[in-house]
């Protein structure tokens, strides 16, 4: 999963018709901060990835559910905001789940590109890699928002496994065209734009240096702190030193 940097209270973002905007602590109602959450993350969901090109698409998603009496309060919170799809963010996956924030990782929090691991096929997994608190966390997000569902578990309406089976092959394809030099970074990165899938072409890239420079710097949002410019952009702990580092 993608990691981001969430922009903070009065920094400006650009919006999609050129003026800018200083973020604020609350919106109300809370639908209008989605035009400075898509200058700031892209208009991709933040957990499943997928593009949206129209604002309808998405929704300003609440990281503590505003359906929760206990998180009522943060309904119009900006801290509380990321963007979700109505897939992700619908009953059968996340709703109205308690998220405690200090028992998941979240893309805004922790290196999420570090906690799961992509694979041919649309699978995703818990980096195995992974230990303890780290571990349990891991496992939490891919729970909540039910990217470790499969067709034969998902809801009719739920093709996100499926899209991404397409999208490992879709960048297969391309790497190879990459290695021939039928193609540049830069259709790289309009193709991730456009289809989303970001973490599948950033692993199958893998040792493509200038493409992984161009998906961590091109995609709005991404937290370039989360890769190691020094050893391929591998991912790093986004919080050394803690009982969760990663």
């Amino acid at each position: 999963m993608r990691p981001v940097t969430k922009a903070n209270v009065g920094d400006v973002v650009t919006l999609a018709d050129g003026t800018r905007h200083s973020v604020t602590a609350t919106y109300a109602p809370y639908q209008d901060a989605k035009p400075a959450l898509v200058a700031n993350l892209g208009r991709f969901c933040s957990y499943c990835e997928e593009a949206y090109h129209y604002d309808r698409d998405m929704h300003v998603e609440h990281i503590q559910a505003k359906g929760l009496a206990k998180y009522a309060h943060l309904e119009t919170v900006w801290t509380n905001f990321l963007l979700g799809c109505a897939t992700c963010n619908g009953t059968d996956n996340k709703g109205d789940k308690d998220v405690v924030l200090a028992e998941y990782h979240l893309p805004h929090l922790n290196n999420t590109y570090k906690s799961l691991v992509y694979m041919a096929g649309g699978v995703v997994i818990v980096n195995p890699s992974l230990t303890g608190d780290s571990q349990v966390h891991a496992q939490a997000l891919l729970e909540l928002v039910g990217l470790n569902k499969t067709p034969a578990t998902s809801c009719p309406g739920d093709k996100r496994c499926l899209k991404r089976g397409e999208d490992w092959k879709m960048a297969d394809r391309y790497l190879k065209k990459y290695q021939a030099g039928k193609v540049d970074e830069d259709t790289i990165l309009d193709l991730v734009t456009n289809r989303g899938g970001w973490s599948i072409w950033f692993t199958v890239f893998k040792g493509c240096d200038a493409v992984r420079a161009r998906l961590i710097n091109g995609v709005p949002g991404t937290c370039a702190a989360c890769f190691d410019a020094g050893n391929h952009y591998e991912p790093i702990d986004r919080n050394p030193g803690k009982n969760d580092p990663v």
